[in-house]
């Protein structure tokens, strides 16, 4: 009976085993997971369905279960060891896979699998060094395996990863490696790579060439259109990148907006989209912007970004409360990122920059100061100070500045670079101090003349000469001009600087290489001088000040010089009706009649006259004794009183301090009566 019963419960059991496969095939691993469970209970030591239910919940991203499951039911440590460090990678567990797999590597066992996940770890924890190590090696063994593309995709992502974050490995020549280019990852990877290396052009072409690769086999494998545009989001949000690198800031917002409206976009390539819509708009559409910000600063994303990828979108965030002039909160802001990214040297200018915008730039200075002695090898902070030293009007220190930060560089090639060098050299002339700047010239070039021609070397030659020459050491100027004219017969710039040069004391020389400049002529039609227009040009005048030709192309030039000569028609004069040439006019003709000499007022305006306008005085002086000016304006003045004699006494006096207090002046009864014709005709409904 019980063997009839175990025979029974094996035919079960197959069955179910058949229903799993068939469940898993066609990806419904919840059902799957019942038919587990039915065989378990038949059979609850049966390491084959244990295994089973393992990957299950691997497949439905229940990667805590899996892991309890393995924990208790495989005692052995080195049993799915694979599985167990997979969930744990996929719980953001990284330092407990680190420490399993190199315990399990330490005995020997370094089988494929385990070793690309040590890769991606090591990718995730952004050691990147161990992680391209590992995938090198899986790369020469590559071809005993069938995942060759999915390695040299998470090769290449290593490589830009490394490249962005600032990492000096140098890829090309330790970890060469040929791409197919097979699939759309592989070549989006491949154009990551060329961002970092700043190769944009390159970069655009593999990346509009990755559109058309995932369309076309995203389609063919019968993705849905959404699927498809989420795909896609993540090659376009790059491409835009590379639009806003090269400058076309307005198609990259294009895209980055177009992005955002998705409503299946990864929340990770909407953070990167956002924080780079933010920077692409810079201090515009700032309350915008602050919104984008938030998106970017999720904390669901904290284990999804990379380390140098948060602190951008922290620096950014910092960046715009500067714009929004939230100086405190900018402060306070920027002082707890420094305690999580105290190398992130952009920090450290925005907190000096929240000074420099309330216009305290000596503080800004003493903070850049302080900067600097804790990051002495910042060049960024240094310059920044320079710069802020040499607007203060204060060069000696900006000088000391700088020759402090090159004393601290001990590889020659950078501090004899040409920018460092010209800057130095600036800076000694400016103080007064042409020697010390004729000798770092020389001692830079002495550097760079290694026996092969360089860009470094020439552009230190140019430097050396036009400072000689500029300084009246015109000897020693022709002979480095010499040398640039030697290593390149048509540079015409250094032509040109050995004529001067030869023309203060030797005037043959200077005739014999003139003769080599090339024509003048051919250089205006070559580059399209117009020499008219230039010679209006008036130093120290602005453009608006320059009468502009007529621009009227159509007519013929011959009409145009005969209406030079043309004279205008002068408008006649208005004249009056009655004008008489011989009479005399009248000096009173533009006052009002009623303020004329020579008016007589009648009736009610006789009255409204003896009383004077308000504000006005009669003549004799105001109603108190401090000195009141005497305004005449419509006073009753007699007839014959003459307008000369009424302008010479409008004198207006300056007002003395009181002594005393004003008496009041006497209202006058002509003032009360028309206050009284006023009430009356109101009252009567006669309108004025």
């Amino acid at each position: 009976m019980a063997t009839q019963e175990s025979s029974n419960n094996e035919t079960i059991i197959t069955q179910l085993f058949g229903d799993v496969e068939r469940l898993v095939n066609q990806e419904e691993y919840s059902k799957a997971l019942r038919s587990i469970d039915k065989i378990l209970q038949l059979n609850p030591t049966d390491n084959d369905s244990l295994y089973c239910k393992v990957i299950t919940y691997v497949r439905l991203e229940k990667y805590q279960n899996a892991l309890d499951l393995i924990n208790k039911k495989f005692s052995n440590e080195d049993q799915l060891i694979f599985e167990k460090a997979y969930c744990l990678y996929r719980l953001n567990r990284l330092k407990e896979v680190t420490e399993l797999l190199s315990k399990y590597h330490s005995k020997g066992n370094h089988d494929f699998g385990t070793r690309h996940l040590e890769a991606q770890v090591s990718y995730k924890l952004e050691e990147y060094d161990n992680a391209l190590k590992v995938y090198y090696g899986l790369i020469q063994e590559s071809n005993k395996n069938d995942d060759n593309n999915n390695i040299l995709t998470n090769f290449n992502a290593v490589k830009a990863a490394a490249l962005f974050s600032g990492n000096n490995i140098n890829i090309s020549k330790n970890y060469a490696v040929t791409d197919s280019l097979s699939t759309y990852e592989l070549v989006y990877n491949a154009a990551c790579v060329l961002i970092g290396q700043k190769d944009l052009n390159k970069a655009e072409k593999l990346l509009l060439s990755a559109i058309k690769i995932c369309k076309k086999s995203l389609s063919e494998e019968d993705y849905s259109e959404q699927e498809v545009e989420q795909e896609l989001s993540t090659i376009n949000v790059q491409l835009a990148y590379v639009y806003q690198l090269q400058g076309r800031i307005s198609e990259a917002i294009e895209i980055y907006q177009s992005v955002l409206k998705l409503k299946s976009t990864d929340i990770t390539v909407s953070a990167i989209a956002s924080n780079n819509l933010v920077a692409a708009n810079k201090d515009t559409e700032l309350f915008d912007s602050a919104r984008k910000i938030k998106v970017a600063r999720s904390n669901v994303l904290e284990t999804k970004l990379f380390r140098f990828q948060r602190r951008t979108i922290a620096s950014n965030e910092a960046l715009l409360l500067l714009y929004m002039h939230k100086y405190s909160t900018c402060q306070e802001a920027v002082r707890k990122l420094l305690q999580i990214y105290p190398e992130n040297d952009d920090l450290y200018l925005i907190l000096a920059s929240t000074s420099y915008h309330q216009k305290k730039p000596t503080k800004t200075i003493q903070d850049l100061q302080e900067f600097v002695k804790s990051n002495s090898l910042s060049l960024s902070i240094n310059f920044a100070l320079i710069q802020l030293q040499i607007l203060q009007s204060n060069p000696t220190t900006a000088l000391s500045t700088l020759e402090n930060y090159l004393l601290l560089i001990k590889d020659d090639s950078e501090k004899y670079k040409p920018g460092y060098v010209g800057l130095l050299v600036w800076l000694y002339e400016q103080v007064g101090k042409s020697e010390k700047a004729v000798q770092t010239l020389e001692k830079a070039g002495n550097f760079w003349k290694s026996g092969v021609t360089s860009d470094e070397s020439t552009s230190i030659l140019k430097q050396t000469a036009a400072f000689k020459l500029k300084t009246g050491r015109y000897q020693e100027a022709a002979k480095d001009y010499e040398q640039l004219v030697k290593n390149d017969p048509l540079n015409s710039h250094a032509l040109a600087g050995l004529i001067i040069a030869y023309s203060h004391y030797d005037i043959s020389l200077a005739e014999k290489y003139e003769r080599s400049l090339p024509d003048i002529n051919n250089i205006i039609n070559t580059i399209n001088i117009d020499v008219e227009s230039l010679e209006k040009i008036v130093p120290g005048v602005k453009k608006s000040y320059i009468k502009k030709p007529d621009t009227k192309s159509s007519e013929d030039p011959s009409k145009l010089t005969s209406n030079k000569n043309k004279k205008k028609k002068k408008r006649k004069p208005l004249l009056p009706k009655n004008y008489d040439q011989n009479a005399q006019p009248d000096p009173e003709r533009w006052l009002p009649k009623y303020e004329r000499s020579t008016y007589k007022a009648k009736g009610k305006r006789k009255q409204q006259l003896s009383k004077g306008p308000q504000g006005a005085a009669v003549a004799g002086g105001g109603g108190g004794t401090t000195g009141s000016a005497n305004i005449f304006g419509k006073s009753n003045v007699s007839s014959s009183t003459s307008s000369e004699n009424i302008v010479a006494s409008t004198t207006v006096q300056q007002e003395q301090p009181q002594q005393q207090p004003p008496s009041k002046p006497t209202p006058s009864k002509s003032k009360g009566s028309s206050d009284k014709n006023k009430k009356k005709k109101k009252k009567g409904g006669n309108k004025w």
